[in-house]
């Protein structure tokens, strides 16, 4: 029986699409390179701040049209609706609610104080405090081993495939979650989605 049930955070509780806040924020669409780049993924593990990361930039990108850009993301990152929905109906049937998220310092402290949903699990580990990415199998290992999570009992949904093939390896129950309703179907399947709506 599953117990547990551990959210990432961009594209699956919020939208992550780098060429749609880019637009949004009416700065060069050349950044995207960024946020898909080693030096992103270092800044995700902790290991370069916000200050490196621009400092670090390659030359062809403006840093200080980036710096402006960056400390915007957090604002422009919209919540998926019916996953936030989902993660506080799973809470109130009694799952016990978790966060594993790829995020650096600077947004995982923006976005905590723009949704409340960072409030509210049970526990929550962040790909910076741990100075491990998913998919390396440290970042699901510190997730439980802090709260004492029983692999088999636990449903992990992530947008990207290969961290899902991560989670399955450490035989932990993993959903890509491609659309809101793909999660609910594949959460039915599981004997979870049924008991989220019998109240």
């Amino acid at each position: 029986m599953y117990k547990n049930i551990i959210f990432d955070v961009g594209g699956v509780l919020l939208e992550w699409n780098p060429a749609k806040f880019l637009k949004e924020l009416q700065v060069p669409s050349s950044f995207i390179e960024v946020f898909d780049s080693l030096l992103w993924a270092m800044h995700d593990g902790g290991l370069v701040s916000r200050e490196e990361l621009i400092q670090k930039l390659p030359d062809h990108l403006d840093r200080e049209t980036f710096a402006q850009c960056v400390q915007k993301v957090s604002r422009s990152l919209k919540p998926i609706p019916e996953m936030v929905d989902l993660f506080h109906a799973l809470q109130r049937q009694g799952y016990h609610i978790y966060i594993l998220s790829n995020m650096p310092k600077e947004m995982h402290q923006e976005l905590r104080d723009l949704h409340d949903f960072f409030s509210h699990p049970m526990g929550q580990i962040f790909s910076y405090q741990v100075k491990a990415i998913k998919p390396q199998p440290q970042i699901y290992e510190a997730l439980l081993k802090a709260y004492n999570l029983v692999p088999e009992e636990s449903v992990f949904i992530d947008d990207r495939l290969d961290n899902v093939v991560a989670a399955a390896r450490l035989h932990i129950k993993a959903i890509q979650c491609q659309s809101p309703q793909q999660v609910l179907t594949d959460l039915e399947q599981l004997g979870v989605f049924s008991k989220v709506y019998e109240t």
